[in-house]
């Protein structure tokens, strides 16, 4: 499901991406870069919150092993604007632009991630009972990565949901906002928000810091940077037009 996600939105990557002229030589570059520092800086996360199994308990060698699973999506998103960058620099192509044409890849991607944890029980959310109206509406007889099956709010479908709603705001927005950084700003506001209100609904385990997830943290953190970037891009844009 991963997989098939990247390709799908590698794809729209690539035709947003022969819109503003780039070659395909590029796209690939910047695709790869942006898959393999996501991929190193995903899972460095994902061991890096999750130590106590790693180091405390002496797995360390499965650190390495991808295919078992495991990637922190806030770290697959700094490995993948850093791989970005990199193919940018060498290629003489503007960070920003590129980020922008990330923004429906990242969407497409954060969709069928949602679906891979459905698949397979990971990301799983708080049990229901009857009496729970609202949260009982929302629930599905599902398992924890362990197998177990309980009522639990079904967070795997609401975040594939709310991550296609963002795909289609990002799509929307995309020949509206002309200012380069600004789409992608603004699906960053919207994946953080959301991903920071689905924290609340979720029964899996992660260190804690202060009462919250160390996930909704950085998921709240992201969506204030993508305001700032937001809100640099569109002062920029005013002092132009003065101009």
């Amino acid at each position: 499901l991963l997989s098939l996600g990247w390709v799908l939105g590698a794809s729209i990557f690539v035709v947003l991406g022969h819109r503003r002229g780039l070659e395909n030589r590029t796209l690939v570059d910047l695709l790869l870069g942006a898959a393999v520092g996501g991929l190193i800086l995903g899972r460095a996360g994902y061991v890096g919150v999750h130590g106590d199994y790693y180091v405390q308990h002496r797995h360390l060698g499965e650190a390495l092993r991808l295919w078992r699973g495991g990637l922190l999506w806030q770290g697959a998103l700094m490995g993948a604007i850093g791989g970005a960058a990199g193919v940018c620099a060498v290629r003489a192509v503007r960070l920003l632009p590129v980020l922008d044409l990330l923004a429906p890849h990242g969407a497409v991607l954060g969709a069928f991630a949602w679906l891979a944890c459905l698949a397979v029980g990971c990301a799983w959310g708080v049990e229901t009972y009857p009496g729970q109206r609202l949260l009982w509406s929302l629930s599905m007889d599902l398992p924890d990565l362990y197998g177990i099956r309980q009522p639990r709010i079904a967070v795997q479908l609401i975040g594939a949901l709310w991550s296609g709603i963002t795909l289609g705001v990002v799509l929307l927005l995309q020949t509206r906002l002309r200012r380069d950084g600004a789409l992608f700003a603004t699906w960053l506001i919207i994946q953080g928000f959301g991903a920071l209100g689905l924290g609340f609904l979720r029964g899996d385990p992660m260190a804690l810091v202060a009462g919250w997830r160390v996930g909704q943290l950085a998921n709240g953190a992201l969506s204030v940077v993508g305001a700032l970037l937001l809100g640099v891009r569109q002062v920029a844009a005013r002092g132009e037009r003065r101009h």
